[in-house]
């Protein structure tokens, strides 16, 4: 998603991460990789569960696509990072919003790394952009 960064502020869309991780934790983890997007905190799970994004079954957490993919991060280099206790159960998804906070595209996880490709939230967002001319965020 960094590597996109300027293709996002070209549209004028604020890409906002939302964690249920505890503030300090989420504070932690932005020291520790310097994500180019804003982080918000939300222990309570109420975007969660605004969003309608449930918990994942075992099978889900650990489906031959996900530790297909984390083979594939693990042959590239990539360490794994210690979850501290967090909910790895708890699925994730991709919004569109415009400033209104209407959905105007929405993505539920299926599994950990099922996430549309940020060429495709782009994709969406020109095909949302233009005809509203309102500047969505992608949460």
């Amino acid at each position: 998603m960094s590597t996109f960064k300027p293709e996002f502020d070209r549209r004028a869309v604020t890409v906002i991460a939302v964690s249920f991780a505890e503030p300090a934790k989420l504070a932690y983890y932005q020291e520790q990789h310097r994500w180019p997007f804003k982080l918000l905190a939300d222990p309570e799970r109420n975007a969660y569960d605004t969003f309608n994004l449930k918990r994942l079954s075992w099978f889900r957490v650990f489906s031959p696509a996900t530790l297909a993919l984390y083979f594939k991060l693990w042959r590239r280099g990539m360490k794994q990072e210690p979850y501290g206790g967090e909910d790895i159960h708890q699925s994730g998804g991709d919004f569109l919003l415009d400033r209104e906070g209407n959905i105007l595209f929405a993505h539920r996880s299926q599994e950990p790394g099922d996430r549309p490709a940020p060429t495709r939230l782009l994709e969406e967002i020109d095909r949302v952009l233009s005809p509203r001319g309102a500047a969505p965020i992608v949460r």
